[in-house]
């Protein structure tokens, strides 16, 4: 059931939705990861194929706000998917791929489930990258419920034989600190390993770069904040087409 939160809640969500803050140097190109947040035994052997034939390719992002890129300055450019549109196609040259940006901020899983078929399966998509449990886990959506709909969305998008990538939640200490997102990922790592979808650790990494140093996430002044957003997607971009490269051999 979803239900009021604190002020602090409320505080702690338009931080999560709003990556802000990046540490000494330049973040783009200080965010890697340890390996063993990109690699996964799980693989993409229908893109590979593509690749490889230097097929169209044709992948279609949804999810909530990070999705949409909200955040930056110009978000049909630094979004994630064209972000992740630019590095596939530099790493690929010659391969016509297509990321298409289907992301609507303050969205459930089940209402991302729900557009399933206006906004995913009609672009036949060879590959659905889903960003989804943000705003789950922000409004106490309950557990079972976030679980089931994501059950019933993997299932629906195996019946269209289209591979997945599943994106997990962003981190901040702020948002962690008021909201328990470990019940959200455990679930989502549950679905994952049923289905045989490869799941993206996108909040280990987050966490990762706040510790270290790479991005702050708190500390940035606010007419900064839309230039590290942007420098937040990038990277998630980066290491979203590390991931994919990896799953392809």
């Amino acid at each position: 059931m979803i239900g009021p939160r604190p002020l602090l809640l409320a505080a702690a969500i338009v931080m999560l939705l709003t990556p802000l803050g990046a540490g000494a140097g330049d973040p783009v190109r200080e965010c890697q990861v340890p390996p063993e947040l990109v690699d996964d035994e799980l693989r993409l052997p229908q893109l590979g194929q593509l690749l490889q034939a230097n097929r169209p390719i044709t992948i279609v992002a949804i999810g909530g706000a990070s999705t949409s890129g909200m955040a930056a300055k110009n978000p049909d450019e630094d979004a994630y998917p064209r972000r992740l549109q630019n590095a596939l196609r530099q790493r690929h040259p010659g391969v016509p791929i297509s990321v298409v940006n289907k992301g609507i901020p303050r969205q459930t899983t089940q209402d991302m489930v729900d557009r399933f078929g206006r906004d995913v399966y009609k672009l036949t998509p060879n590959v659905v990258i889903w960003e989804t449990g943000n705003f789950d886990a922000a409004r106490n959506v309950d557990v079972d419920t976030f679980a089931n709909a994501l059950a019933s969305g993997l299932t629906d998008l195996r019946e269209h034989n289209v591979e997945v990538i599943l994106i997990d939640m962003q981190y901040s200490r702020s948002s962690a600190s008021v909201i328990n997102f470990e019940p959200y990922l455990d679930a989502m790592q549950r679905a994952a390993d049923v289905d045989g979808v490869y799941r993206f650790r996108r909040f280990e990494m987050m966490k990762y770069w706040s510790e270290n140093g790479v991005f702050d996430f708190v500390d940035t002044p606010k007419e900064q904040r839309a230039q590290f957003a942007g420098d937040v997607y990038r990277c998630i971009a980066e290491r979203l087409a590390d991931a994919i490269e990896h799953a392809i051999r």
